[in-house]
């Protein structure tokens, strides 16, 4: 089953969301504001809660539990951990969208009210950690065959060995 973490200050949408999720997902609450109050601790909790998607609330930051917003949380995810599977919650939509650098992952959190919009986000989500896990896989795997032919006595032609370069800053993107 995947784990699906969730971030948000405010109780009551928390346990909206786990009710809603919890028949098809691992919910993980990041509700321990000590654990994820800066995004490097953040990052920390994803890997050590071994979350696969992160929904994330947009207003974070206005109480004080944690240092950073939602839109932030997207822009880091998306430059230490490519491809990672995260998505935005909120009932500032329109604020979000100005703020995000890609409109798709804002969702309405009224859309929960919705069971058309719940099974079409739920099936989001589980199209986006397949897509990731393929991703990694495929680079993981291109890498594995240019380093063993980069072994023999034929090795790399220029071209690939540009390409194994490509492939190594590619997987040190996806995860540090």
């Amino acid at each position: 089953m995947i784990r699906l973490g969730y971030l948000d200050e405010n109780k009551g949408n928390r346990n909206t969301f786990n009710r809603i999720f919890k028949k098809d997902f691992e919910v993980v609450m990041l509700d321990d504001f000590t654990k994820v109050f800066t995004l490097d601790l953040l990052l920390e909790e994803i890997d050590r809660q071994e979350i696969q998607a992160l929904a994330v609330d947009y207003k974070l930051a206005e109480k004080g539990d944690v240092q950073y917003d939602g839109n932030q949380v997207l822009e880091v995810i998306n430059e230490r951990k490519r491809y990672f599977p995260v998505f935005m919650m909120t009932s500032y939509v329109d604020a979000a969208i100005q703020r995000v650098n890609n409109a798709f992952l804002v969702n309405d959190k009224d859309g929960l009210n919705d069971p058309k919009t719940v099974e079409l986000l739920k099936n989001q989500i589980k199209g986006s950690v397949e897509s990731y896990h393929r991703i990694v896989h495929d680079v993981e795997q291109r890498t594995k065959e240019l380093e063993a032919k980069q072994d023999t006595a034929d090795g790399l032609s220029e071209d690939e060995e540009k390409e194994l370069l490509n492939m190594h800053v590619e997987l040190s993107k996806i995860d540090p």
